[in-house]
């Protein structure tokens, strides 16, 4: 999922020191961020100081962020490196909760430690092989939710996600452990062939393939780390609004329900609460945190050409 038109043309803008853009840019998406940290910590106030280092580790990374990444992914994997330092430094056995987060790679991770070029250098082999699993995960999602193949899906999230074995998901599903096998193979069959053509349509990335072997669906596969990190199977803010609305058919309520409640998926049940909660919110109280972040972070700004 690439950052959507309207993020592309707010940090076109802010990369040109527009102050306006960045409101916008906190405004749009300080309430997702506050309800995730919220189910971290206890303290409401903590978690808004969270969020205030996230956007200025937008700021600071900002030159070196992947457009074909969401921003709403971006700004979720600096959120949860901010979390894990704050349970590193709390040393109270919080980071517990953060087990299955996987921040160590997170784009915020070497902000204070190494300079944007000699982490790119590092980085730029992996990040090219990387981006050809994420947009063949991605596609295959999509083609899943098109054809509604809700099945498949909540099979590949059990395994990768819940780490669930073969003989546990048929019984979850109803399913014999013959379909289950059988799906898991058709799904590996699905994702080789979208990569070939990732591939074929990439010339920096020709001749790197990925060999999708049976291991790639487990939970400890580096495959299913990508898939977390990257949000790959989360819904579009759009469509949890429609299932609040109750407007989405049962197949579609069903699997939201799934990814959300049994797959566990935080980030989506962050913007959940984000959505439920905008009517009941004060507006002054957003407002203040909107100033909170702005003026905190506005300092990082590029500045605008004379």
């Amino acid at each position: 999922m690439a950052a959507s038109e309207a993020d592309a043309y707010l940090l076109e803008s802010v990369q040109k020191g527009d102050q306006q853009a960045w409101r916008e840019v906190i405004e749009r998406y300080q309430g997702r961020l506050v309800s995730f940290a919220r189910r971290m910590l206890a303290q409401r106030g903590d978690a808004e100081d969270i969020v205030q280092e996230t956007f200025v580790g937008l700021l600071r990374s900002l030159q070196n962020y992947d457009r074909s990444r969401s921003l709403e992914t971006y700004l979720f994997a600096i959120l949860r490196n901010k979390l894990s330092d704050h349970f590193r430094k709390m040393q109270k056995g919080q980071r517990q909760s953060l087990e299955q987060l996987n921040v160590d790679d997170a784009p915020a991770a070497w902000l204070d430690r190494q300079t944007p070029s000699a982490y790119l250098a590092g980085r730029e082999k992996i990040e090219s092989q990387r981006a050809a699993l994420v947009g063949c995960l991605r596609q295959w999602v999509e083609q899943c939710r098109t054809q509604q193949r809700f099945q498949d899906l909540m099979v590949v999230e059990m395994l990768m996600v819940l780490g669930m074995r073969n003989k546990e998901v048929a019984a979850d599903l109803e399913l014999s452990e013959t379909a289950v096998a059988g799906i898991k193979f058709r799904v590996l069959e699905q994702w080789r062939k979208l990569t070939a053509a990732l591939l074929d349509d990439d010339s920096q990335t020709e001749g790197r393939s990925h060999d999708w072997q049976e291991a790639d669906l487990s939970q400890d596969s580096s495959v299913a780390r990508i898939w977390q990190e990257e949000g790959a199977s989360c819904l579009k803010r759009s469509t949890l609004g429609r299932h609040l609305l109750g407007v989405l058919d049962d197949d579609w309520n069903a699997y939201i329900d799934f990814h959300v409640n049994v797959a566990a998926c935080d980030r989506c049940h962050a913007n959940l609460d984000d959505l439920r909660e905008e009517d009941a919110r004060d507006a002054a109280s957003l407002e203040a945190l909107r100033e909170r972040c702005f003026a905190s972070s506005v300092g990082f700004l590029s500045r605008p050409p004379e």
